[in-house]
């Protein structure tokens, strides 16, 4: 693996972003803490708003979850005007990757109230997404299809998959496709939701499945939700949306989207990162409380 010269490439983007008049030669730029796939840096400007500048890193990319620079600057510019996401300054590609710049949001990351996710996630879904997004599937052959393909990398099984329900076509709407906790932030404003390097067209379960996994919420130095939690968010979300069947779509997809992100988890352990560890049992133990009588 490369050792990546952060300071190096901070120096790149500071010439680069001066030259296309992006960002003034007397920035002040200060790395953030908190980027798992991609450096970023905060950038002070002597006269106007703070920005953040992001540079991607292709090998950060999962099966699961994309990491794609056009894909971003696509959903910003998309989400002008409405109070979701960052508002998009400027993309470009050039020597060392594809780098973006937008606003910087001043808040904090999430603490823990569901029903303020819940109706974001419910405006989200309302919006209509640029059509040059990609799609994703929810159909039961395709999650299974995924999961055995991390599962191929790695040196231990998962129990067999739950059986797969018979479901209609979901309605497609536009995904984050990484809601976690450490991709919302609250402002005095109300929530935000950053890092859209994986939007996608598809099922919203999608997204409340990432979110609700309780693997993602540990990995993101929280405790996985309780039953009574997940109902609480399923009905706030049903409300917002009033959009009862993606919540009977997630509820009879649950125990495949926990055995995927359960085969996730190991993926991710195989390939070093041992923060996902915890999640595998997780995962499984919540599919074993769905499957009880």
């Amino acid at each position: 693996m490369a050792i990546r010269n952060v300071q190096s490439e901070q120096e790149h983007l500071r010439r680069m972003w001066s030259a296309a008049k992006v960002i003034a030669d007397d920035a002040v730029w200060t790395a953030m803490d908190g980027g798992r796939s991609n450096p970023i840096w905060r950038v002070d400007l002597a006269d106007g708003p703070s920005l953040v500048c992001k540079l991607y890193d292709p090998s950060s990319a999962t099966p699961l979850f994309a990491n794609d620079g056009n894909r971003e600057a696509l959903a910003l510019q998309t989400l002008e005007g409405v109070s979701i996401a960052p508002r998009f300054v400027a993309f470009r590609t050039s020597a060392i990757g594809e780098s973006l710049v937008y606003r910087h949001i001043e808040g904090n990351t999430w603490q823990g109230d569901l029903k303020e996710i819940a109706v974001l996630m419910a405006q989200l879904h309302q919006l209509q997404p640029p059509a040059a997004l990609p799609s994703l599937s929810s159909a039961p052959k395709s999650l299974i299809a995924t999961a055995q393909r991390m599962l191929k990398e790695t040196e231990s099984g998962l129990p067999a998959p739950p059986s797969a329900p018979d479901l209609p076509a979901p309605r497609q709407a536009f995904l984050h496709g990484d809601i976690v906790p450490g991709n919302i932030l609250v402002t005095p404003k109300g929530v935000r939701l950053i890092d859209w390097q994986c939007p996608a067209i598809g099922d919203p379960s999608l997204d409340l499945a990432v979110f609700l996994s309780p693997a993602m919420q540990v990995a993101y130095g929280r405790r996985a939700l309780s039953a009574e939690e997940v109902s609480t968010f399923l009905a706030t979300y049903a409300d917002a949306s009033h959009d009862c069947l993606t919540v009977d779509r997630y509820r009879a997809l649950a125990p495949l989207f926990h055995w995927r992100m359960a085969a996730y988890c190991q993926w991710k352990v195989a390939h070093g990162d041992d923060a996902y560890a915890q999640g595998i049992g997780l995962e499984l133990a919540a599919l074993d409380r769905l499957e009880q009588p």
